[in-house]
């Protein structure tokens, strides 16, 4: 990719950034009383009250039945976070969007740091391109809540375990599992990603002979599961506190839907993200599907292309089980896999011996697609105001279905 690209794919990804911070909601229009007041109220009691305070937040979640179709106070690492920065920066709902939009950089600059180590800068230029563009990735980077966060740390958990298998590494090791651990304190359901690390573990290790200590696969099971569990009996004030909090939270994934908004807008048939994702970004989910059908029937397993084809499913196949959490939000890292197939293949449909005239066309055909892209965040979150990107107001906006204003 020549300079005039770069620079152009440079230009293009600021203006994004630019659009996501102008977009940022005024005070007076954020959703108190639904998620973003919640994350707003954890915050704020932490950065007043300290640690000691968590207990009380445990005790109130676990006695008040309204709350728990609420975020829960085990996302600690997220309220930390937030409660650091409003000590750094106004406490107000703008302030902590603005943490969002800070997430939603520090996530592009690792995806094209990683994606550049592992598949050279044209496709990490381009992938940040697409990733720019995400009508789902730039809305969650404009709202006061920890979406943008959970994208930031899942990905750069992926990278980074990615990165320790490319080249074993005790500190790359190291830094993995305390990433992931944060990771599950910001997102409960990060824990999922454990079933992944241990089954391409093992993929790794005895499909493709790759010659790696069981040593690593002990720690990645028990270290997360420590560091997690010991910071959460701390903070809650004892094992009892913890296990009451876990004993609310998790049957709220399967059993009874705990609201009529979860059962009405949050439940569906496994391939429900599937149809969100075309409804937000129709060609890059298409592609992506082409891609990934391509290489099972042609089956070049190169083993990095199997690492996220792996991921994927693994996710796909989770949260698909789980009852009310068909909400595209919460998958929201599975934007980085449709984004990185786009690319690859576009330079396999553009494949020709004029190597030139072939990243012209992956390059023009990239810009098209990031300004579609673009297009539909300005309407789908900005014209149409939607909040929560569920099906529903998706279908209606795209005119496939009849409905009132979302």
């Amino acid at each position: 990719m020549n300079k005039l690209y770069r620079l152009t794919t440079i230009c293009l990804v600021l203006f994004s950034i630019f659009s996501v911070y102008v977009s940022i909601p005024s005070e007076n229009n954020f959703f108190t009383a639904a998620d973003e007041g919640f994350y707003f109220t954890f915050a704020r009691l932490i950065r007043e009250n300290g640690i000691a305070h968590f207990p009380a937040l445990a005790k109130n979640y676990v006695s008040d039945k309204e709350v728990q179709i609420y975020p829960t106070p085990l996302r600690v690492g997220h309220i930390l976070s937030t409660a650091l920065w409003f000590r750094l920066f106004p406490n107000t709902y703008v302030s902590l969007a603005r943490f969002s939009f800070f997430c939603f950089i520090l996530f592009l600059v690792v995806s094209f740091y990683f994606a550049r180590r592992n598949f050279g800068s044209d496709i990490a230029y381009l992938l940040v391109l697409l990733l720019s563009s995400s009508p789902l990735i730039m809305a969650m980077g404009r709202r006061a809540l920890s979406d943008s966060y959970g994208n930031f740390l899942c990905g750069l958990t992926i990278w980074l375990f990615l990165d320790f298998l490319r080249r074993e590494n005790k500190i790359k090791y190291f830094i993995f599992l305390i990433v992931y651990s944060l990771t599950v304190t910001v997102r409960e359901s990060s824990v999922a990603l454990l079933l992944f690390f241990v089954g391409f573990f093992l993929i790794y290790k005895h499909v493709y002979k790759r010659s790696i200590s069981n040593t690593y696969l002990l720690g990645i099971i028990l270290l997360p599961v420590f560091l997690v569990g010991t910071s959460y009996v701390i903070l809650f004030g004892g094992v009892g506190s913890f296990i009451g909090l876990l004993r609310e939270a998790v049957p709220l994934h399967f059993g009874t839907p705990p609201s009529s908004y979860s059962l009405l807008y949050c439940t569906g048939p496994w391939y429900r993200f599937i149809v969100d994702f075309l409804l937000l970004t129709p060609i890059t989910t298409l592609l992506f599907i082409g891609y990934f059908s391509y290489m099972l029937l042609t089956r070049k397993f190169e083993w990095r292309i199997t690492y996220f084809m792996a991921y994927f499913t693994t996710i796909f196949i989770l949260f698909s089980i789980l009852k009310y959490d068909k909400v595209v939000r919460f998958v929201i890292n599975l934007e980085t896999v449709i984004a990185l197939f786009s690319v690859t293949a576009l330079y396999e449909l553009f494949r020709q011996r004029n190597e030139k005239r072939q990243i012209n066309l992956v390059f023009i055909t990239t810009v098209v697609i990031f300004l579609i892209n673009y297009l539909s965040f300005i309407d789908i979150f900005l014209f149409n105001g939607v909040y929560d990107p569920i099906s529903y107001p998706l279908l209606v906006i795209r005119k496939f279905i009849p409905g009132l204003r979302y």
